[in-house]
């Protein structure tokens, strides 16, 4: 019982450092859609997309090496930290470096700007994820809080007062970022662990081999879950990107929701892996995992369009109709990430590169081939699948190796319900039946999914029994 009640007490600590910032860049939705047009959302959207795979790559991916390997109670967390630094700072050179080449070539994007949120999203990661491994819980929560913060005002202050455009935003975003690294150094004191003479060249190769396999993997899941952008931008233009991103902003409602729950699942599996009941416990949090999204998703889709009516300019409200293919496309990737934790216990990252792999070659042919007929529809739909064959890999190599089963009843089931409150929004043109068959799918989920009582004591940070 008490791995369950630390994995939600985690879960419910993990929600305060990162509901903050996904939940304020939310609550700026109006504020993006009536300061940006939609070919400059496009850009600065398209411009976010290339740091998420930019950083993986000139990183070698050594934030996750960092919170592996200090999660290790025999690991020596001095060198191992010190060791990440300093390759990262030799990382920010190289990239400013070639951020200015790039910024006397190009004048149309914020590129420096754009350097700036690479490089507070590589400390961002690093020293929250070590600050994780480490136990230190309450501070990554708080750093959390003061990266939603300081993004938020200086948001207002930027594009509201200032009109400052791309800039602002990616300003912002940077900022945020930088105050939450500030505070976790000092707060943690990991200052006082500062020192260069601790670095291992050893360290760093032992590190960088377990990273390294992990490169593929985030450049294959990146094409599964960003490029979609880049072929919208190059098949159909920025503004289509601009509203495809600004309808993606809901469903991501979603992916940070669980993508919190996923931070505590990974310390968990960890843990829990070798155990005696290790499959139990791996199967019952994956059924409760599984109907949780579910049932966020549903509870989107029901009001989905008086969402979109209150939150976005005109400019984007058509993109109310791309996201319940995006919200499915979501529920896939989310089960991807959790079987890839199940990987990450034994330190195997080789099987979570070739499925992440299989998945991006299937994205980008289907992406070549139908965005140029049916548009943005087309990259949502080419997720879909994607993902679901992601899923489908790794849950039957997991199965192989008698660390999880399937309630096969469980996933038809809430599969059917998500889909009759999809085509009730396509089907109506007022909110009435979407709404109606929202709320009747979600009464059913209660009344014949066992796992739903466990979702809402979860919601009500209550102990939960998943025996």
């Amino acid at each position: 019982m008490n791995k369950y009640k630390r994995l939600m007490g985690n879960s419910v600590i993990f929600a305060i450092g990162n509901l903050g910032s996904k939940l304020m860049q939310f609550i700026m939705i109006p504020l993006y859609s009536y300061t940006l047009t939609t070919s400059e959302y496009g850009k600065v959207d398209f411009l976010t997309t290339v740091i998420s795979l930019i950083l993986p790559i000139l990183s070698v991916d050594i934030f996750d090496a960092v919170f592996r390997y200090a999660l290790d109670k025999t690991d020596n967390n001095k060198v191992t930290f010190n060791t990440s630094i300093l390759f990262s700072l030799a990382i920010t050179v190289i990239s400013f470096i070639i951020a200015i080449l790039l910024q006397l070539s190009i004048h149309t994007y914020p590129i420096m700007y754009a350097e700036y949120v690479l490089v507070a999203s590589l400390f961002f990661s690093l020293i929250s994820n070590y600050a994780r491994a480490v136990n230190k819980i309450k501070e990554f929560a708080i750093a959390g809080i003061i990266n939603s913060i300081a993004m938020g005002l200086l948001n207002f202050a930027l594009l509201y007062f200032l009109n400052w455009k791309m800039d602002g935003y990616l300003l912002s975003m940077g900022s945020g970022m930088l105050f939450a690294v500030i505070y976790i150094m000092f707060a943690c004191h990991f200052w006082n662990e500062l020192d260069f003479r601790s670095y291992s060249w050893q360290k760093l190769k032992v590190m960088l081999k377990y990273s390294t396999p992990l490169v593929p993997n985030l450049l294959a899941w990146w094409l599964n879950s960003a490029s979609d952008r880049m072929f919208i931008l190059l098949f159909i233009g920025a503004s289509a990107n601009g509203i495809y991103a600004m309808a993606s902003k809901i469903p991501n409602i979603l992916s940070t929701l669980m993508t919190i729950f996923l931070q505590s699942w990974q310390i968990s599996v960890v843990e829990e892996y070798d155990s005696e009941h290790g499959k139990r416990f791996i199967t019952n949090v994956f059924q409760v995992f599984t109907t949780a999204v579910f049932v966020i998703a549903i509870g989107i889709l029901t009001f989905l369009k008086p969402i979109f009516h209150l939150l976005v300019s005109p400019a984007y409200f058509i993109g109310w109709q791309v996201a319940p293919f995006l919200l499915l496309s979501i529920i896939y990737s989310n089960a991807a990430s959790f079987l890839g934790t199940i990987y990450t216990a034994t330190k195997k990252t080789v099987p979570i590169m070739y499925t992440t792999v299989i998945g991006a070659i299937v994205n980008i042919v289907l992406s070549i081939v139908i965005i140029p007929f049916i548009g943005i529809y087309g990259a949502a739909i080419a997720n879909i699948f994607s993902f679901a064959l992601v899923s489908f890999f790794r849950f039957k190599d997991i199965i192989k190796a008698n660390k999880i089963s399937i309630k096969l009843g469980q996933f038809i089931l809430l599969h059917i319900l998500f889909i009759i409150v999809l085509l009730a929004n396509f089907l109506s043109k007022n909110n009435i039946l979407p709404i109606s068959s929202g709320l009747i799918s979600l009464l059913i989920i209660a009344v014949i999914d066992p796992n739903f009582k466990r979702v809402i004591s979860i919601i009500k940070s209550r102990n939960v029994n998943l025996n």
